[in-house]
């Protein structure tokens, strides 16, 4: 019986032994996964830290394009005011307007003059006309319905009460779908073929200026 309870002691032995061998190799592993996870992590931290530089960098560079969009868009807008819009003047006088006045950039305040009503690129008046013109490098249809809502402001404006409101689009490229759907609109077209010269380009047959 003895014998027996020694034998059962010498397995329970072994295999406690086993148990804690078995126990340290878990260990170890769990060790490495540990350590190998502190690594992933520290490489993940560098990989931020270099992604964050490099977004600096993007961020860096975009603002210097900005800026200089900002200063290509100051300078087609002075190129507008000295050059072209004198054109348009011309060219509308050439079709019996007599404009006296035109103004560049031109905000109108709401009734209650404490917001914006509408902003206008180039005005040109007289009497009895108003010609509210849009200038753009690259018309397009969006363009065009956003010009029919500054007109429509206009309208509301009590200095231009009997007068009549007509509108314009002068565009450097002048694609074929928003120049025609601007003349459907009733809207005159003028066409910038160089910063020297503008041209108002004919209504198709069946179209014509539409007052406001």
């Amino acid at each position: 019986m003895s014998e027996l309870n020694a034998e059962a002691v010498l397995a329970s032995i072994v295999e406690l032994r086993e148990s804690i061998v078995e126990s340290r190799k878990e260990t170890a592993e769990l060790r490495a996964s540990i350590a190998e996870q502190g690594k992933a992590i520290v490489e993940l931290r560098e990989s931020v830290a270099e992604q964050g530089k490099r977004m600096d960098k993007v961020l860096d560079e975009l603002r210097v394009n900005n800026h200089r969009v900002g200063e290509l868009t100051n300078k087609v807008g002075r190129i507008v005011e000295k050059v072209v819009v004198p054109n348009i003047v011309d060219k509308f006088n050439e079709k019996g307007f007599k404009f006296d006045a035109v103004s560049t950039n031109v905000e109108f305040l709401n009734e209650k003059k404490n917001g914006n009503l509408t902003e206008i690129d180039a005005l040109l008046e007289n009497g009895k006309f108003v010609i509210a013109v849009e200038t753009k490098m690259d018309l397009s249809v969006s363009d065009v319905n956003a010009h029919i809502k500054r007109l429509q402001a206009l309208r509301k404006v009590p200095r231009f009460k009997g007068k009549k409101i007509y509108g314009a689009v002068s565009t450097a490229i002048a694609r074929e779908k928003p120049v025609n759907y601007a003349l459907s609109k009733g809207f005159y077209v003028l066409q910038q073929p160089d910063v020297m010269a503008v041209r108002i380009i004919d209504f198709p047959k069946g179209h014509s200026a539409k007052a406001w």
